[in-house]
């Protein structure tokens, strides 16, 4: 590996996860954050650090962070989303990744197998990852050790909140970059984005409160503009039963340089706004909780 030093002791001294329980009813998800890199990610030695890191939403756990202070729950995923990405699929693996791909345990049912973000990530923004073939065993090494416990973890979490509030909020929080690729066109996105699997992943409001408390700030929003929601606002979006998710995209350049990956002075102005529309949100969604009871009274 050819990573700095102060990453390689990270992958010794992390777990795969970290996670916060807390006492609210709402909580947030960082799939794409994670900065420990597994000693057996073996991509290409072409790849620069920064390359690699391009597909991680950088600093999300940072701009929202706080969760302690508000007492929420969080789950992070500690490794990053190229290496397995668990807003994908379980299935969703581009078979011509495999080194026997006709011998493979499970079942193929590929995504962006052109963009190269399927479950496991064959390009970075247009860098090719890998110059071998991902052998079966940690192909499925992957799957258990990592993908797993992240589904396992989180739903366990969501499962306990709901038994104490009867409904769970949830907020998945990613980051974007400010255009589309060429092959989307290249058009300018907006600077926040809120996916709601086009309105079946949680109730109409919760959508608009959010979508409300960014534009208060000033901030474009877009609702299912670019990102409607991955596998994550798929799977844990059920407002049927009283759980609730939103896919929350903030694009890059509001806090970071998408060219050097460095934070910029408009940092702190966006970790201050988002900490204040998680507290408002938070109030949003426990008066929520609480109407909702005295109706089922």
């Amino acid at each position: 590996m050819h990573l700095n030093s102060e990453i390689i002791s990270k992958s010794k001294a992390h777990p795969v996860l970290t996670v916060r329980e807390g006492s609210s009813p709402l909580m947030l998800s960082f799939p794409h954050s994670g900065e420990v890199y597994p000693d057996d990610f073996g991509y290409s030695t072409a790849l620069s650090d920064a390359d690699i890191d391009h597909p991680n939403d950088k600093y999300m756990d940072e701009i929202f962070t706080a969760e302690e202070i508000l007492d929420l729950s969080t789950i992070r995923a500690n490794f990053p989303r190229a290496y397995v990405d668990v807003n994908r699929h379980q299935h969703d693996i581009d078979r011509d990744m495999l080194d026997d791909p006709d011998n493979w345990h499970g079942r193929f049912l590929p995504g962006s197998v052109a963009a190269g973000a399927t479950l496991f990530w064959s390009k970075a923004y247009d860098k090719v990852i890998y110059d071998r073939k991902l052998t079966l065993a940690e192909a499925k090494a992957r799957i258990a050790r990592y993908f797993i416990p992240y589904h396992q973890t989180m739903t366990s979490m969501i499962e306990r909140l709901h038994a104490q509030h009867d409904e769970v909020y949830i907020v998945d929080c990613h980051s974007m970059t400010r255009f589309d690729s060429e092959a989307r066109g290249g058009k300018e996105r907006p600077q926040i984005d809120i996916g709601n699997r086009a309105g079946q992943s949680c109730a109409h409001d919760l959508t608009e409160e959010m979508a409300r408390l960014f534009r208060e700030r000033g901030y474009e929003v877009g609702i299912n503009q670019r990102f409607i929601g991955g596998e994550i606002t798929l799977r844990y979006g059920w407002p049927e039963i009283g759980q609730h998710i939103l896919q929350v995209e903030l694009r890059r350049d509001l806090y970071m340089s998408e060219a050097t990956r460095e934070r910029t002075e408009n940092f702190a102005k966006v970790q201050a706004d988002c900490a204040a529309i998680l507290r408002d949100y938070k109030t949003y969604v426990e008066n929520r909780g609480q109407r909702l009871a005295q109706v089922a009274i």
